[in-house]
């Protein structure tokens, strides 16, 4: 089975960090509150020990293309988002 929660966490996340900081080129903000907005809510609202899981237990079960798929999507998906919230 596919695991849309922990993709579509990361690839929001993804969105989030590239808007906050497309944000901040354009407006006056503190390095503190950049690092606040990105580590720690981007970071705790993405979830890759979900995701390194789920690929784990794809192989064990023998779905290597599902987690090869699953992997590749995610990361191609998730720079291209921050290219779109930093470009938004």
């Amino acid at each position: 089975m596919f695991p849309i929660s922990t993709f579509l966490a990361n690839i929001l996340g993804c969105l989030f960090i590239g808007v906050i900081l497309g944000l901040a080129q354009k407006i006056n903000v503190s390095d503190n509150l950049k690092f606040f907005l990105t580590t720690g809510f981007c970071g705790g609202f993405t979830t890759f020990s979900a995701f390194a899981f789920e690929n784990q237990k794809m192989i064990a079960e023998g779905n290597i293309f599902q987690a090869l798929g699953y992997s590749l999507f995610s990361i191609i998906l998730g720079i291209a988002m921050v290219y779109l919230g930093l470009n938004l």
